[in-house]
Order: C-alpha cells, then structure tokens, then sequence
C-alpha cells in the first residue's frame, strides 16, 4: 500500500501578509481538511490512498489528544487492504466476486462504532478522471463532508487514456476522446454538479489533487487551484506506491 510523501497547501498566513500566493508542505491530511463524522470520497486518482492516510492519521495520538477509532467502508466495491492496519483502524464490507469488498445494508450506522467514518462512495477503475454516471456516486444520507479527489496524472494526455466513463466526460466537456485533458478541464469537472460536486447538496466540500509527484505536476496543481473559488479547500498529495 502507498505511503504518504507529503502535501501542498496554501500558506494563507503568509499570502495575507505579501499579498502573493505561496504555498508549504505538511505532512498531515487532517490538519489542513477537518473531516465530518462522516467523510465520503468521490473522483478518482487516490481515494483509497486518501482514506486510508486520514484513517491513520486520526488514531495517532497529537499531544493532548485522545486517538480516536476509525471505520473505512465502501458504498461500491474496494479491495480489501493488504497491509496490516494501524490499531483503532477497521475496514467492514460484505465479501463480494473477486475478493472485492461490498456496502453493507446501513452504511451510516457503522458510525455508533467509530468516532470517524470514512467512506468510499464512487469508482474509477484505477483512473484518474471520471464524470460519474446516473447512478454514481453513492453518497450516504449522514455525510457531512465530501472529499473529491483527482489524480494530476491525467493533465496533458488523451482524454480516452485517462477517464473513465469517457463517453460521458466527452460529453459534459464538449471534446472528443483523442483531445487532450486539460487543467481547465479539471476544474470544470470539480466545480460542477455533473462532475465531482454531484449530490453534495449543502454538505461541506474539499478537493485533494493527488500525483503531485514532481514539479511539474506540481504547477499543474497550482493552475487547477487558481480556477477554484478561494472558499473550496484544495491541497495536493503525493505518494510513494
């Protein structure tokens, strides 16, 4: 399983004093995105990576604080983990073909064992991009938080190559498969109620651009962020797999 390498966040204290935008690196999801009591993950890119990272990072203990106990769980379907989890730490679904885990019936009420629920609500067949489908994504009636996530890997490349659902991203883009994806496009699809925002309602909202595995997926980072309203909570990831 991967391994937190770092993440990228506006240094909002500084930029309010130079009235320019800079950014720093933390090494803590959680302490930049405060999740719900219930958190579901949508896009694709990382949302398996991205939960089991908060997973983690909230039942290690911070100086006067108390761990907590953490649930992952899926709406859809999540391979089980293969790594050994940290205490306090339980991923419950229902076995399903292909040794897949499945949602069980009540998704929300796994949170009367946990202090934090942490759910996978959305697929993407390992890809970066999607525009979810009439049915997608799964997102439980107790979600207070929604975090979409999408991978920095898709920017520059055919659109065919790196969604999935491509018809529909076509679609909602105006593009043909064999045009490339590009940073306006991501922010198309993170802003819009078709695409990453669909059924978050009234819920809070935050976005994690993961694969911001070097420089130049870095400044793609940025470019994205600078097309999103300042009040949408936007950080970048990296991981080593």
């Amino acid at each position: 399983m991967s391994r937190l390498r770092y993440v990228i966040v506006k240094d909002n204290k500084n930029n309010m004093l130079s009235n320019q935008i800079t950014y720093k690196i933390i090494d803590r999801i959680t302490d930049y995105i405060l999740p719900g009591k219930i958190t579901s993950l949508v896009g694709g890119g990382g949302k398996t990576s991205t939960m089991l990272q908060m997973a983690k990072e909230l039942v290690t203990m911070k100086e006067g604080q108390e761990a907590y106990k953490v649930i992952m769980t899926t709406t859809t379907r999540i391979k089980p983990f293969e790594e050994t989890l940290p205490k306090g730490v339980q991923c419950i679904g229902l076995e399903k073909e292909e040794g897949k885990l499945g949602p069980v019936e009540k998704p929300d009420d796994l949170k009367k064992q946990c202090d934090y629920l942490l759910i996978e609500a959305d697929g993407s067949h390992g890809l970066p991009v999607k525009i979810p489908a009439s049915h997608e994504p799964v997102i439980t009636e107790k979600t207070d938080l929604v975090i979409a996530v999408m991978g920095l890997s898709g920017i520059g490349k055919p659109i065919g190559q790196v969604s999935h659902r491509r018809s529909l991203v076509c679609n909602f883009l105006h593009k043909k498969s064999s045009d490339f994806f590009t940073e306006e496009d991501a922010a198309k699809i993170i802003l819009s109620e078709m695409g990453l925002k669909k059924g978050v309602g009234d819920r809070r909202y935050a976005v994690i651009l993961n694969q911001a595995d070097d420089e130049t997926k870095i400044e793609i980072g940025k470019k994205i962020q600078s097309f999103l309203p300042e009040e949408i909570i936007c950080l970048m990831t990296s991981y080593e797999i």
